[in-house]
């Protein structure tokens, strides 16, 4: 059909927003150019005519910034992560081209805060569970936007975002949102207002916590009920 039709037949689809549309068969392939990306950057720079401060300059501005888009989109495998990790460390303390140079302190000393002893590098594996917390508060907090209801329509149509799970075959993206939820539930608290909105059993609107425990079957299901008018 391509060939009556004159349609060439493209191998490659290209990328959108920067990330590649085709994807490996490992989630290892699928994450690699960001890895080839952080190589490019760290070799195309001349470690010799750098000092320390440029080099942290550099690795916090540019190479640590590299995979922050799709950290904020996906969940980044670990191997990678500590992939990039290697890479900076071995920039870091290189010395020339020739001399890998002596590394006087473990890299989780060097993601510390400088108040603490570290320089202040991003631990990538906590920074895209950060990045991926932020996009599903957007979700909760706008589910009115096109990205929300086509998320809302196939993956939780009966409920909201606080009480959706993993589905058969979800997308990574799907799965991805799902841990920055997962890590940011435990920090969010409901405001009580007029209770309305709120459930008693099922939310978290206590400082301790949800209430947990049995319930009986004529307790009440919402925070206004317990108010008083």
């Amino acid at each position: 059909m391509a060939y009556e039709l004159r349609v060439p037949i493209i191998d490659k689809t290209g990328k959108y927003l920067g990330i590649p549309s085709d994807w490996g068969q490992t989630k290892n392939e699928m994450f690699s150019w960001i890895l080839a990306r952080v190589n490019m950057k760290l070799e195309g720079w001349k470690e010799k005519l750098l000092s320390k401060a440029d080099k942290e300059i550099l690795i916090k501005a540019v190479v640590q910034a590299l995979p922050q888009y799709a950290m904020s989109i996906f969940k980044i495998t670990i191997s990678v992560c500590k992939a990039i990790e290697q890479r900076i460390a071995a920039f870091w303390w290189k010395q020339n081209e020739s001399k890998r140079g002596m590394q006087w302190k473990r890299w989780e000393t060097l993601k510390c805060r400088k108040d603490e002893g570290g320089l202040g590098f991003k631990d990538l594996i906590i920074f895209n569970k950060a990045m991926l917390a932020k996009q599903a508060w957007r979700l909760s907090q706008s589910p009115s936007a096109l990205w929300g209801q086509i998320l809302k329509g196939i993956y939780y149509p009966n409920g909201d975002l606080w009480q959706a799970h993993i589905e058969q075959r979800p997308s990574w993206g799907w799965r991805s949102l799902l841990i920055g939820r997962d890590t940011l539930e435990p920090e969010v608290r409901w405001i009580v207002g007029d209770g309305h909105s709120i459930n008693i059993w099922r939310d978290i609107w206590l400082p301790r916590g949800m209430i947990g425990g049995p319930k009986n079957k004529d307790d009440p299901e919402i925070v206004a009920e317990l108010m008083s008018a």
